[in-house]
């Protein structure tokens, strides 16, 4: 009877160590690390889909004081209008019941940050149609980050609008920066630009002259922030730089950088390198203002996909990583009040 109950009791436990990895939550489910991967199921480095009817959590706390980044390398989710079938949610705190941030489906997914330290995923299937699943990075970031899909405008406001709405005659984003710049015949994407306008290397869209080398990737390819097109009196140094590791430092750091300054730096990783690791120096000292509108310091990659700042004021970012070989970084500083500046040093991670 003991052998009978004992087999039982064998059987189950090898039915249970088989279940198929599609159906198991890929990943730990808690994370402090400063940055991180998580896969949506354990079957997705192989090239599986995700299963049926699973829900996973997973939870990330960044340090008092920072958000929670979370950017998509792969998201492929069964695609609904109302994303009621499979689905991410995002909420906005430590648990379920926190604020949601949306739900996600389908095969985009643009950089998003919590509001505070804590974040919170949440996936969904139903019994029927999977997808390829999802694999997200997270960092730690002092901003509040939400990016606009690749069809749209971003107002100066930071709302997001539809493309076509640009230069309409129409004030869609409420703060009327979807009509300025606009060319006679319409702006936008017209192929001709104005004499006060700049042309966008990839679409052709037509931008302010004035947004040229602000810091902003405008154009949603970086051509407006290249260092072949921002030019300035000051000597900021090589403006393309290529290895494995390496620095960038304010004009005159640590002494005081100079007015009217923009700086914009090319950094390119070795072939193979999967992300790039930054830490300012501890001397960090830029115009201090809430917005970090006047003098700041800013990084990006991949268009919109991976930015970091506008930082200013006196106490040093935290280090984080943005994946990728590849980074831009800006500097720019208004007619007024010059301060020591930063030192950036950065390493590339394969």
């Amino acid at each position: 009877m003991w052998k009978f109950v004992c087999l039982i009791a064998f059987v189950s436990y090898v039915h249970t160590a088989r279940v198929p990895r599609t159906f198991t939550c890929g990943s730990q489910n808690y994370f402090t690390t400063n940055n991180g991967i998580i896969n949506s199921h354990a079957g997705f480095d192989a090239g599986h889909n995700y299963g049926k009817n699973i829900n996973c959590e997973w939870r990330i706390e960044a340090p008092a004081g920072m958000n929670v980044e979370l950017v998509a390398k792969q998201f492929n989710i069964e695609l609904d209008t109302a994303c009621a079938f499979d689905w991410v949610e995002l909420f906005d705190g430590n648990s379920t019941h926190s604020p949601s941030l949306g739900k996600f489906c389908g095969t985009t997914f643009n950089p998003i940050s919590s509001t505070q330290r804590f974040l919170t995923i949440q996936f969904i299937t139903d019994e029927s149609d999977q997808g390829h699943g999802f694999q997200f990075f997270y960092n730690f970031t002092s901003e509040v980050v939400s990016v606009c899909a690749p069809h749209q405008f971003k107002c100066n406001n930071g709302k997001c609008i539809d493309g076509t709405f640009r230069c309409d005659n129409d004030d869609d984003c409420g703060d009327d920066s979807d009509e300025q710049g606009c060319t006679s015949t319409g702006g936008g994407n017209t192929g001709v630009c104005a004499a006060n306008e700049f042309k966008c290397h990839n679409d052709g869209a037509c931008i302010s002259g004035s947004w040229v080398c602000d810091g902003d990737n405008d154009c949603g390819d970086n051509s407006d922030e290249q260092p072949s097109v921002c030019t300035t009196s000051v000597s900021c140094g090589a403006s393309n730089l290529t290895g494995a590791s390496g620095s960038i430092k304010s004009p005159n750091y640590p002494t005081n950088y100079p007015a009217d300054a923009h700086c914009s730096w090319f950094i390119q990783a070795p072939a193979g390198a999967q992300s790039i690791s930054f830490k300012f120096d501890d001397i960090f000292n830029i115009e201090d203002d809430t917005a970090c509108s006047y003098d700041f310091v800013k990084l990006s990659s991949n268009g919109n996909s991976f930015t970091h700042g506008p930082f200013c004021g006196t106490v040093a970012p935290m280090p984080f990583t943005i994946p990728g070989d590849h980074a831009y970084v800006s500097f720019t500083s208004d007619s007024s009040d010059q301060y020591p500046g930063f030192r950036l040093d950065w390493n590339a991670n394969e």
